[in-house]
């Protein structure tokens, strides 16, 4: 390329000395750094301890990979939820109102607001399916029902006459999981009853894995299950010997499930562990019970607890998990608590 004197400008980079795919690779491990890294790279060079510098190495080998490996997955994960973002500091998005949010988006948005209205059978559970079209509800006192919100259809509601501690859709809308008093039950989507697995007794927890067809449950026992709803087999009976938990969650970034305690412990499971060998992380996370959690994919490293009663965030804690609770991006979601 010439200027206007007619000098010619010469690459300094010399980029295009540089093969195209090996370009590709180098933007693609800058992405992948950038969104999923650990951290800066430790300078290995020096590292005098050659034992030391070898782990560290095969340490930041696996860290690159694994990298690229979650921004390969990110295809796979197109439903990332929203959220509300403060202007500045002081800014609490507790005291954001339904008109606010409804005069800040556009037409098209702002006709997807819905109220319900259930005071009779509650408190309720709820979930919405992998589109986010379909919602499950279940009442404490047996009502559940399911409805595709945005036309307001209702496509199925039924009493089952016993208690309901929790509630999921499974892989489609088609099936949904229900924590009743003594037994986990499986019904399809017209309500009607397809299994009853008598292996989960006392569930008061309930995670769906979708892309391992797991269903996850906790009870008052305190043992974490996994049954595989593809061939009916309890895959794993994991004991967290802390007695009655407090609150599950599910990573779906990668599939770990986390625990709540009563003695704010949060501990990470797979379908790998084993009571013998313990969780795969055990964290410190609060002085009292751990009654919510929430997993982002985010970089913050921060945890945020709150009081799901009063809606108001308790403490930011430092630790291995991510931000705000999912429940909480959609601030219409928090009635149903």
């Amino acid at each position: 390329m010439e200027t206007d004197n007619g000098a010619r400008v010469v690459d300094q980079a010399r980029t295009s000395l540089v093969p195209k795919h090996e370009r590709e690779k180098r933007r693609r491990e800058r992405e992948a750094q950038r969104d999923y890294g650990r951290g800066r790279r430790v300078n290995t060079n020096g590292v005098k301890d050659k034992k030391l510098r070898r782990n560290l190495q095969a340490l930041e080998s696996k860290y690159k990979a694994a990298a690229l490996k979650a921004k390969d997955a990110e295809i796979l994960l197109e439903g990332t939820s929203g959220y509300i973002e403060p202007e500045h500091e002081l800014e609490r998005t507790y005291k954001v109102v339904q008109d606010e949010i409804q005069g800040s988006t556009s037409i098209t948005t702002a006709r997807k607001r819905f109220d319900l209205t259930l005071n009779e059978l509650g408190p309720y559970v709820f979930d919405y399916s992998r589109n986010g079209r379909d919602l499950l509800l279940g009442g404490r006192k047996g009502h559940i029902a399911s409805m595709d919100w945005r036309q307001g259809k209702l496509n199925c509601e039924f009493q089952v006459n016993e208690v309901v501690r929790d509630v999921r859709w499974l892989h489609t809308n088609q099936y949904m999981a229900v924590a009743q008093k003594k037994n986990v039950y499986i019904y399809d989507g017209h309500g009607v009853e397809l299994h009853c697995l008598n292996q989960h007794r006392d569930v008061s927890h309930l995670e769906f894995l979708p892309y391992h067809f797991l269903l996850a449950t906790l009870g008052a026992s305190g043992h974490l299950k996994y049954q595989d709803v593809s061939t009916g087999q309890l895959v794993s009976e994991i004991a967290t010997k802390l007695g009655p938990p407090a609150s599950l969650a599910l990573n779906p970034y990668n599939g770990v499930c986390f625990t709540g305690h009563n003695n704010g412990q949060i501990h990470l499971w797979s379908p790998s562990c084993s009571s013998s060998n313990g969780p795969l992380v055990k964290l410190l996370a609060h002085k009292g019970p751990v009654r919510a959690m929430s997993i982002d994919r985010g970089t913050h490293a921060y945890l945020q607890l709150w009081n799901k009663y009063l809606l108001r965030q308790r403490d930011d804690i430092w630790c291995l998990l991510a931000k705000i609770p999912r429940w909480l991006f959609g601030i219409y979601a928090s009635s149903a608590w």
